[in-house]
Protein backbone atom coordinates (compact mmCIF):
# COMPACT_ATOMS: atom_id res chain seq x y z
CA UNK A 1 0.00 0.00 0.00
CA UNK A 2 2.92 2.39 0.78
CA UNK A 3 4.50 1.57 -2.27
CA UNK A 4 1.29 2.46 -4.98
CA UNK A 5 1.18 5.83 -2.70
CA UNK A 6 4.70 6.56 -3.17
CA UNK A 7 4.48 5.71 -6.78
CA UNK A 8 1.10 7.71 -7.06
CA UNK A 9 2.80 10.77 -5.52
CA UNK A 10 5.92 10.69 -7.66
CA UNK A 11 4.10 10.26 -10.77
CA UNK A 12 1.70 13.46 -9.76
CA UNK A 13 5.05 15.39 -9.17
CA UNK A 14 6.87 14.59 -12.44
CA UNK A 15 3.87 15.29 -13.66
CA UNK A 16 3.55 18.77 -12.72
CA UNK A 17 7.60 19.70 -13.36
CA UNK A 18 6.81 18.54 -16.81
CA UNK A 19 4.04 21.09 -17.83
CA UNK A 20 5.75 23.85 -15.90
CA UNK A 21 8.53 22.99 -18.69
CA UNK A 22 6.09 22.64 -21.60
CA UNK A 23 4.77 26.10 -20.69
CA UNK A 24 8.37 27.61 -20.73
CA UNK A 25 8.87 29.88 -23.73
CA UNK A 26 12.63 28.69 -25.99
CA UNK A 27 12.50 32.24 -27.13
CA UNK A 28 13.70 33.61 -23.59
CA UNK A 29 16.92 31.94 -23.77
CA UNK A 30 20.03 33.56 -24.80
CA UNK A 31 21.60 37.05 -24.53
CA UNK A 32 18.84 38.57 -27.00
CA UNK A 33 16.20 38.15 -24.42
CA UNK A 34 14.98 39.86 -20.58
CA UNK A 35 12.82 39.32 -18.13
CA UNK A 36 11.43 40.51 -15.17
CA UNK A 37 8.60 42.74 -13.47
CA UNK A 38 6.96 46.15 -15.46
CA UNK A 39 7.64 48.74 -13.41
CA UNK A 40 6.52 51.41 -15.54
CA UNK A 41 5.15 51.64 -18.99
CA UNK A 42 4.61 54.41 -21.51
CA UNK A 43 3.64 54.64 -25.38
CA UNK A 44 7.27 54.45 -26.18
CA UNK A 45 8.53 51.54 -23.80
CA UNK A 46 8.44 50.40 -20.10
CA UNK A 47 10.86 50.15 -17.71
CA UNK A 48 11.64 45.91 -16.78
CA UNK A 49 12.76 45.28 -13.24
CA UNK A 50 15.26 41.93 -13.53
CA UNK A 51 16.63 39.58 -10.75
CA UNK A 52 19.91 42.06 -10.82
CA UNK A 53 18.59 45.72 -12.09
CA UNK A 54 15.77 47.59 -13.88
CA UNK A 55 16.27 48.30 -17.41
CA UNK A 56 14.98 50.33 -20.15
CA UNK A 57 12.61 48.84 -22.63
CA UNK A 58 11.98 50.60 -25.90
CA UNK A 59 8.89 50.11 -28.34
CA UNK A 60 8.98 50.61 -32.38
CA UNK A 61 6.16 50.65 -34.71
CA UNK A 62 7.76 46.82 -35.85
CA UNK A 63 7.61 45.62 -32.23
CA UNK A 64 4.87 42.75 -31.19
CA UNK A 65 3.04 41.88 -28.55
CA UNK A 66 2.00 38.53 -27.16
CA UNK A 67 0.05 37.27 -24.36
CA UNK A 68 -0.73 33.55 -23.56
CA UNK A 69 0.70 32.46 -26.99
CA UNK A 70 -1.83 35.30 -28.89
CA UNK A 71 -1.03 38.52 -30.39
CA UNK A 72 -2.48 41.31 -28.66
CA UNK A 73 -1.46 45.34 -28.66
CA UNK A 74 0.29 47.61 -26.78
CA UNK A 75 -2.77 48.09 -24.30
CA UNK A 76 -1.55 44.77 -22.41
CA UNK A 77 1.09 46.12 -20.72
CA UNK A 78 0.26 46.47 -17.44
CA UNK A 79 2.60 48.06 -14.57
CA UNK A 80 3.33 45.13 -11.95
CA UNK A 81 2.98 41.94 -14.51
CA UNK A 82 5.92 39.68 -15.80
CA UNK A 83 6.97 39.91 -19.53
CA UNK A 84 10.12 38.61 -21.46
CA UNK A 85 11.33 40.75 -24.08
CA UNK A 86 13.23 39.68 -27.35
CA UNK A 87 15.29 42.10 -29.07
CA UNK A 88 18.72 43.76 -28.91
CA UNK A 89 20.28 45.39 -26.34
CA UNK A 90 21.91 49.09 -27.28
CA UNK A 91 25.12 50.69 -26.65
CA UNK A 92 22.88 52.73 -24.00
CA UNK A 93 22.40 49.98 -22.09
CA UNK A 94 18.57 50.20 -23.19
CA UNK A 95 16.65 47.30 -25.21
CA UNK A 96 14.97 47.55 -28.54
CA UNK A 97 11.92 45.12 -28.03
CA UNK A 98 11.33 43.21 -31.23
CA UNK A 99 9.24 40.79 -29.00
CA UNK A 100 7.10 41.49 -25.72
CA UNK A 101 6.00 37.95 -24.14
CA UNK A 102 3.27 39.17 -21.60
CA UNK A 103 1.77 37.21 -18.67
CA UNK A 104 4.84 35.00 -17.66
CA UNK A 105 4.49 33.28 -14.28
CA UNK A 106 6.28 33.97 -11.50
CA UNK A 107 9.42 32.59 -11.32
CA UNK A 108 10.15 29.72 -9.08
CA UNK A 109 11.87 30.53 -5.54
CA UNK A 110 13.35 27.10 -5.26
CA UNK A 111 15.41 27.30 -8.74
CA UNK A 112 16.95 30.42 -7.26
CA UNK A 113 18.12 28.39 -4.50
CA UNK A 114 19.19 25.65 -6.55
CA UNK A 115 21.47 28.09 -8.88
CA UNK A 116 23.44 29.28 -5.87
CA UNK A 117 24.50 25.90 -4.94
Amino acid sequence: MKRMLFTGFASLALLASSLMLWGHDERLHGANAVTGQIVSASQDGMELKTRTETVKVKFSSKTKFEHDKKAVDQSHVKVGDRAGVVGNKLPTGEWMANEVLLGLPAPNPAAKSDSKK
